[in-house]
């Protein structure tokens, strides 16, 4: 076997050392895959296509085995659908052949091979330690990018705090056989990857973190480390700076919680002249409960879940670091828990924002547009030319959209096409929700600018309403990823709990790549 090119992958560390490293290499072969010894190949089918290429050679080293199952089983080639024939009995060099589909050959994109990544690598992680993969599918620049993506998302597992782990995966190596596959190419394409892979999973690792351990105060120390790491500029604002500053916002929802906010401001500079400066804003609830008007038990038990969007800021930021495109970017944090404390802030008060405003307090549950609006106000303060934020902010949308898909609002149509261009083309599902300005009136209020809750009807729309008086004449965009955010169960394409949605679509919107 000729290896062009060999890359070792290494997912984030979990914050401490306890874990460690997973590893997964990455091998380029001009070797046939009739001769590359293995316990399972994988090789793709279009829909309808006959056999041809490394598949009909396959077919024909088996004697016709592989057509034959695909036809007892009913196999089409079907995206999302895949066969196993569980022995070769030596007629070739590899053990097992897994057959996946690639569905309609016209319909071949990057979220199809990251799709088939992602299912492939559930169908052998657990089978052998080497996998060979037959890359005849295309040459095309980002294809072996998407695909490898897939093998890393679909490889993530959160077991930190396990003290046995008997189902640890097993696949250590891919070898990818081809001959068109350039060597430069392959290599560059696997660092990216693997750079898409670490921040996405970074974000899981955080949403998944306890809320015993992932404080405001711990999430601004990972945050530093993610500056450190990236040579980013990085600013920390404790409580007492919060209050100088008045962030009025953050210390009224941090107010019955024994932990103390932090303010994160994180700062990508290029190193050649910046085309335009962004904002991208997380809310960074670490724990939820309600604050006084307190959730139920079970709406309230996956609430540590509720810092996604902090969780896709400092992906992106770590992605920035490395990808280093030519817009300046500022990651905006503002993190605290919503406690039920003796000093915990009240229906009925009035808060004064960062840029002026009044709040009617109405429910102290609706509290992440309550961070958000001091952290927007913040942006708007740094003369950016456009303002992202991303937030497990509303059940309402959830209930819309469901599960799957995030909502996208906002004052700029530009900017919402960018947004939603970036997620279908890294497969992230997005859609655009109306700013009906008949719904305005919900928030109005009779003792204050406005009021932090309305009715439960378009109560998505109008919490994004509400963050629109914070963010003045900016270009500005609002993702709701309560939905996509955390999964409760696993899924085709998302493991359980935190999935880092928002990351993939924020660093293509960002950098085009």
């Amino acid at each position: 076997m000729l290896n062009i090119s060999v890359i070792f992958l290494k997912w984030y560390p979990n914050f401490n050392n306890s874990r460690g490293y997973n590893q997964l290499e990455f091998a380029l072969s001009t070797e046939s895959v009739l001769k590359l010894k293995t316990d399972i190949l994988v090789v793709g089918i279009f829909k309808g296509f006959k056999y041809s290429g490394s598949i009909k050679a396959v077919n024909d080293g088996l004697k016709g085995a592989l057509a034959n199952l695909a036809e007892e089983e009913g196999f089409k080639g079907d995206i999302g659908k895949s066969l196993m024939l569980s022995r070769t009995f030596g007629k070739i060099a590899a053990k097992r052949v897994l057959l996946v589909g690639l569905g309609e050959k016209s319909e071949l994109t990057q979220n199809t091979l990251r799709k088939v990544g992602i299912l492939a690598i559930k169908e052998i992680r657990n089978i052998s330690s080497k996998a060979v993969f037959s890359a005849e599918f295309s040459s095309s620049p980002g294809y072996v990018s998407a695909l490898c993506e897939g093998l890393l998302l679909g490889s993530y597992e959160f077991k930190k705090y396990k003290t046995q782990n008997s189902d640890e995966s097993k696949i250590k190596k891919v070898i990818f056989s081809s001959k068109q596959i350039k060597a430069k190419l392959f290599a560059e394409e696997i660092e990216f990857a693997k750079l898409i892979a670490e921040s996405t999973n970074l974000a899981r690792d955080l949403v998944n973190e306890p809320p015993v351990y992932l404080t405001p105060s711990k999430l601004a120390e990972i945050a530093s480390q993610v500056a450190e790491e990236g040579d980013l500029k990085c600013e920390i604002y404790d409580h007492a700076e919060i209050e100088k500053r008045g962030m009025n916002g953050l210390m009224a929802v941090s107010s019955g919680s024994e932990e103390p906010p932090r303010f994160i401001h994180l700062t990508y500079e290029p190193r050649k002249k910046t085309r335009k400066s962004i904002a991208i804003v997380g809310k960074g609830i670490t724990f939820d409960s309600g604050g006084l008007c307190l959730k139920p038990p079970d709406s309230m038990r996956t609430m540590k879940m509720d810092m996604g969007g902090s969780a896709v800021v400092l992906g992106v930021m770590k992605a920035v670091a490395q990808i280093r495109p030519q817009v300046r970017v500022h990651g905006l944090i503002a993190s605290s828990e919503n406690m039920t404390g003796g000093k915990a802030y009240k229906p009925d008060d009035v808060i004064n924002a960062y840029n002026g405003k009044t709040i009617e307090v109405i429910n102290t549950d609706a509290e992440g547009r309550v961070v958000l609006s001091d952290a927007l106000s913040y942006a708007v303060e740094l003369k950016v030319d456009e303002i992202v934020d991303l937030a497990t902010l509303t059940g309402a949308c959830m209930v819309g959209l469901g599960s799957y898909t995030a909502g996208v609002m906002g004052n700029d149509q530009k900017l919402i096409d960018k947004i939603r261009k970036a997620s279908d083309l890294v497969g992230e599902k997005t859609w655009q929700l109306p700013m009906d300005d008949e719904l305005r009136a919900e928030i109005d209020s009779n003792v204050a600018d406005i009021k932090n809750a309305g009715s439960r009807m378009g109560g998505a729309i109008t919490a994004a309403m509400f963050l629109e008086n914070f963010v003045g004449e900016v270009p500005w965009a609002h993702i709701d990823i309560a939905g996509p955010a955390f999964m409760e169960k696993d899924s085709s394409y998302n493991p359980k709990g935190g999935t880092g949605f928002g990351v993939r679509t924020i660093i293509k919107y960002l950098t085009g790549k």
